[in-house]
């Protein structure tokens, strides 16, 4: 009886081993992995039980199996608590492993200073949030300028209209010399299951060529026309980053679920796309304080106000698009991103949802050669507009120099 008991643990051993040994099945369903989670957490608690019989049986001699067995049921409950505490070997460290567990998320807590937010507790708060990703990029609340601030004359607008435009020219360029620097740097990977490191990227524009065919497809993304475009059109500007920002947001939400649900862990793919967001609200943010900028430079003068009830009138406040336009054309990718956006909502939420799936690989691709293409004229324009603004209206406000009028000596008439 001994022998055929210890036997089991050994055989139960020995397949609990070549089952760890062996490599996980690729991109197992979350769904699926429940059941088999549920049945491994119950056999650390069976096994110890199967242990103290053998070692009761070894401890008492081993003079027959029967009588062994009848110690082995007659032993106090006292003593078969302490017994497993006592054993050692491979099948007691099962019973311990969610507390090993349990020490190492607080390790990874007090390495991070009590700020560790898990990748699930990431997703859940990121795809709850309310606020519209593309709406307030500062993150401010501008109300249009004071009344006791001082207002620019006239003749020194031509001036701080130059200097708003360099300065916008001189952030949109850091960007996007940031952007071609990160993309020289990091080395672009095909596989889902990469590692998310500062080395790596999934999306390669490099190589642009092998799918420019398709491009007449992404006709629909935001473009300025250098050629026909004499100045930059900040308000359309604003409107077509509102659009950059959410097709990142949404193609990430996309992803956030496979990964969710597949990874449990942030893709390369999913990192880049929120750094590509990120970068959109920053210009965002840029062509907002310029807009803002603009409004104080050209406000009506006191007595302007004066006639329309004290009251300074705005230029034009800055406008948000809603979600149900912003969806509607977020709906001509080859993605369906709004119903994977509202699938992403339902799993955030602790609902059941359908399996996620990957988002279509030249959305990514031809969103994000377009947007850095976007930046590149934005640039551009800039740099025309900021040379020729003053220059042209200096030459139309100056004054020709009078010529000084020569007074020639009256005569006086002979005989007076």
């Amino acid at each position: 009886m001994t022998t055929s008991v210890c036997s089991t643990i050994k055989t139960a051993n020995t397949r609990i081993r070549a089952t760890t040994s062996q490599t996980a099945k690729p991109l197992t369903p979350l769904s699926a992995r429940r059941r088999p989670q549920i049945l491994k957490s119950s056999l650390p608690l069976l096994l110890p039980a199967v242990l103290l019989m053998c070692q009761l049986q070894q401890f008492a001699g081993g003079g027959g199996g029967s009588g062994g067995f009848a110690l082995a049921m007659t032993v106090p409950a006292s003593e078969s608590a302490t017994a497993p505490a006592s054993s050692s070997g491979p099948l007691s460290s099962l019973s311990t492993s969610p507390l090993r567990a349990l020490n190492r998320t607080r390790r990874v807590q007090k390495r991070h200073g009590g700020s560790y937010i898990s990748f699930k507790e990431r997703f859940h708060l990121e795809l709850n949030s309310s606020v519209l990703d593309w709406s307030n990029g500062c993150g401010g609340n501008w109300t249009g300028p004071l009344a006791e601030e001082p207002l620019v004359r006239p003749q020194k607008r031509c001036a701080k209209h130059k200097k708003l435009l360099r300065n916008l020219q001189n952030k949109t360029g850091r960007e996007l010399r940031q952007l071609k620097a990160e993309n020289k740097l990091r080395h672009p990977v095909n596989s889902i299951m990469a590692p998310d490191t500062s080395a790596n990227q999934a999306i390669d524009i490099s190589q642009r060529n092998r799918w420019k065919v398709q491009s007449g497809q992404y006709n629909f993304l935001p473009r300025l026309n250098i050629s026909a475009t004499p100045n930059l059109p900040l308000r359309r500007v604003h409107h077509d980053l509102q659009f950059y920002v959410a097709a990142f947001s949404y193609l990430r939400h996309a992803q956030l679920h496979f990964d969710y649900e597949f990874l449990r862990k942030q893709s390369v793919l999913s990192s880049e796309l929120a750094r590509y967001r990120t970068s959109a609200r920053n210009i965002l943010c840029f062509v907002e304080e310029a807009i803002n900028a603009t409004n104080v430079l050209y406000a009506p003068s006191q007595k302007h106000s004066k006639h329309r009830g004290g009251k300074m009138p705005l230029l034009g406040r800055i406008k948000t698009v809603p979600r149900l336009p912003m969806e509607k054309r977020l709906m001509r990718f080859k993605t369906p991103l709004v119903e994977l956006h509202k699938q992403a909502l339902l799993a955030a939420n602790d609902k059941p949802a359908a399996m996620p799936r990957e988002p279509h690989q030249l959305d990514a691709l031809f969103l994000k050669y377009q947007y850095i293409q976007y930046l590149k004229q934005m640039t551009q324009l800039l740099a025309r507009q900021r040379k020729r603004n003053c220059i042209s209206t200096s030459h139309s406000t100056k004054k020709a120099p009078k010529t000084p009028r020569i007074k020639f000596p009256q005569r006086r008439p002979k005989g007076t």
